[in-house]
């Protein structure tokens, strides 16, 4: 007996089939991994036969049942079915095999072993569980032998009589040369290749390979026009010949089955890994939904109908057509509302169901857990989808849903880091105030309360200090809580642009009056060209002038030069506030546009800066349509550009 700690190791493996006994394997493989609780497959390998398709509903059947016990279907191809279930079960890491052994014995000639006992010589190390027939070996009746031929076209028919009337001409032509005998046998069987090649199914191959030598006896042997012969080795030469062309003919013709099986299973991989691709590059639900639809439609070659849920419910139907023709009846209000049932109950219903039966298209839902993100609609009237291609549909829906879930997670998660950003502005924007605010605040204070208690002791040049003092805090203060309203307004989206054309050094001018007194103790100068017109918001590119100066003030030491410049280029106007102080630090260039940054470089006067200055005025400039750049100023110091779209009267001008 296993422990319990190598249960979540296992994996069970029960192979499908058409036979009867099947289902029976199908519970047993169940009922053993339900008491595992362990991962759960069935296999099926497809050998292309024609036997395979007459039993394709009962293995539909089966492949049904193991899907609802909870089995992963799986479908590989290849002849030799024992390799293939040997190689799926090592690259899968299976531990245990469920199959079937029947009481009655296979009668073949080539037969040297049971899958059983092949499957036990390649993967000995794998425990392999055989549940006998429930049919009795006295009541086990034998099917009677059906030989599944594939009616050939007139096509087929056509082409079969040209090759071999080519191959008798040529046949013809060599005895003219003195060819061999043996170089005609060859070129028959060529016919027979070329045969196989170019029609469907072993019929014409084989019909052909009787055909070569009834026509090498007929017309290239002596006596000619009978089939008579004199001489001794031709009956030995018919037999070889006519065997060698069954057997080339049958091999040309599986090899191209299994070629047609191949290209198909490349074809529906290389249309998965796209899907997989596509549904990781696109950007939003309504994408995602239009992506794996198309992929559907390119994989089924099936008309696709689409509903996709918003806000709860679902919206319109969406149709991805591939055929011409009238189309519109797929999104009629029956299907619509055998869609919204699918939504609903997240259940599949339509074509091929319990559930609306009658409806034109069998319809999924595109979910994960509990969440339906849409619905997907194929229609059902050519034919059914066979187990290959359902399990495909089911791989892109999931991929869907699972891309669907992805997009709405960061959908979600951007909205949390939106809020998080928001609540951490809102805290650093009250330690800001109850820590900076406070110093200028207490300055005011302090030198009020000094006034109103000894001003009769305090000469007047000390008063008027007093009065300096007061007045430099107040409108720090003034300009701080100018900012914060004009940010707040900004970012509430309550703030109204009023734009008009203005002359640029005019607003420079304007501006520099409303810088603090401070300026006057350093060196102003201002350099702007004449007559350009910009589009602007005066009073809000003025604040922005007289932050970017006050900010210069308040980073250089007294006695600095500041330049202010504006001229046109580039069909755009250009204003840069230049200083020549020490400038900023690499590792700070970065953040000088976040709010609340205020860095670690001392500031020239007492009041440490709220970080609001700056943002502000990127805010505003990306509102004017323009933007705004820091520069190194050589050989030392900062350059604040900032542009403006020219006014339409210098534009045209």
């Amino acid at each position: 007996m296993k422990d319990d700690n190598k249960k979540t190791d296992e994996h069970i493996l029960v192979c499908l089939s058409a036979a009867p006994s099947n289902q029976k394997i199908i519970d047993t493989a169940a009922k053993m991994a339900n008491a595992l609780q362990t991962r759960f497959t069935a296999l099926y390998v497809q050998t292309g036969t024609k036997a395979e398709a007459a039993d394709k509903e009962k293995l539909e059947e089966h492949i049904r049942y193991a899907e609802k016990l909870g089995a992963e279907i799986v479908m590989t191809h290849g002849e030799n079915i024992p390799v293939q279930i040997a190689e799926y079960a090592r690259l899968s890491n299976v531990t245990e095999i469920v199959i079937g052994q029947s009481n009655a014995r296979r009668n073949h000639f080539f037969s040297q072993a049971t899958l059983t006992e092949k499957l036990i010589e390649l993967i000995p190390d794998i425990d392999i569980h055989i549940i006998p027939d429930a049919v009795k070996a006295g009541n086990y009746q034998k099917r009677p032998f059906t030989c599944y031929v594939e009616k050939p076209s007139e096509k087929d028919y056509f082409l079969t009589a040209f090759i071999f009337a080519l191959c008798t001409l040529i046949g013809l032509l060599f005895q003219k040369l003195n060819f061999r005998d043996t170089n005609i046998v060859t070129i028959y069987i060529l016919g027979v290749l070329l045969t196989s090649i170019v029609t469907d199914g072993y019929l014409c191959s084989v019909a052909g390979s009787f055909l070569s030598v009834f026509l090498f006896y007929f017309f290239l042997t002596e006596p000619r026009m009978s089939f008579q012969t004199y001489a001794v080795g031709y009956p030995v030469t018919f037999f070889i010949m006519l065997i060698s062309s069954v057997l080339t003919g049958a091999l040309a013709a599986k090899l191209k089955t299994h070629a047609k099986l191949s290209a198909q299973l490349a074809f529906r991989t290389q249309v998965l890994f796209d899907t997989d691709r596509l549904l990781q590059k696109a950007k939003g639900e309504t994408e995602i939904l239009d992506v794996a639809c198309t992929q559907l439609l390119r994989l089924l070659n099936r008309n696709i109908t689409a509903y996709a849920v918003k806000d709860g419910a679902l919206s319109e139907g969406k149709l991805f057509s591939g055929e011409k023709g009238d189309t519109e009846d797929f999104l009629t209000p029956e299907e619509q509302q055998t869609a919204r049932w699918v939504c609903e109950n997240r259940q599949r219903a339509g074509a091929s169901t319990h559930h609306f039966p009658n409806a034109k298209c069998l319809y999924l839902a595109i979910r994960s857990g509990n969440s339906v993100y849409g619905v997907v609609g194929i229609p059902m009237q050519k034919e059914t989808l066979d187990s290959f291609e359902y399990s495909i549909l089911l791989s892109v829906i999931n991929e869907c849903a699972l891309a669907m879930e992805n997009a709405q997670n960061a959908v979600e998660k951007e909205k949390i880091a939106v809020l998080a950003k928001n609540e951490q502005l809102r805290a650093d924007l009250l330690r800001a105030i109850s820590h900076d605010l406070r110093t200028p605040l207490c300055s005011i204070s302090g030198n009020a309360d000094m006034l109103l208690s000894n001003s009769d002791c305090l000469d007047e040049a000390t008063k008027h200090q007093i009065y300096t003092d007061i007045y430099d805090d107040s409108e720090w203060l003034i300009g701080v809580v100018e900012n914060l309203l004009s940010i707040t307004r900004l970012n509430d989206g309550r703030l109204k642009f009023k734009f008009t054309d203005q002359l640029l050094d005019e607003v420079i001018a304007e501006a520099l009056r409303h810088i603090s007194r401070k300026h006057d103790d350093y060196k102003i100068v201002t350099d702007c060209e004449e007559l350009v017109l910009a589009r602007m918001d005066v009073r809000l590119i003025m604040q922005v002038l007289i932050n970017l100066v006050d900010n210069a003030i308040k980073y250089t030491p007294p006695g600095s030069v500041i330049f202010i410049r504006g001229r046109k280029t580039d069909r755009r106007a250009q204003i840069s506030v230049e200083d020549n102080g020490p400038g900023i630090p690499e590792e700070m260039k970065p953040h000088v546009f976040e709010m609340f940054y205020t860095g670690k470089k001392a500031i020239a006067d007492s009041h440490r800066s709220l970080g609001l200055g700056l943002a502000l005025c990127h805010s505003i400039v990306e509102a004017h349509d323009g933007t705004l750049m820091l520069t190194e100023h050589e050989p030392h110091g900062c350059n604040f550009t900032f542009t403006l779209p020219l006014s339409e009267v210098t534009l045209h001008e």
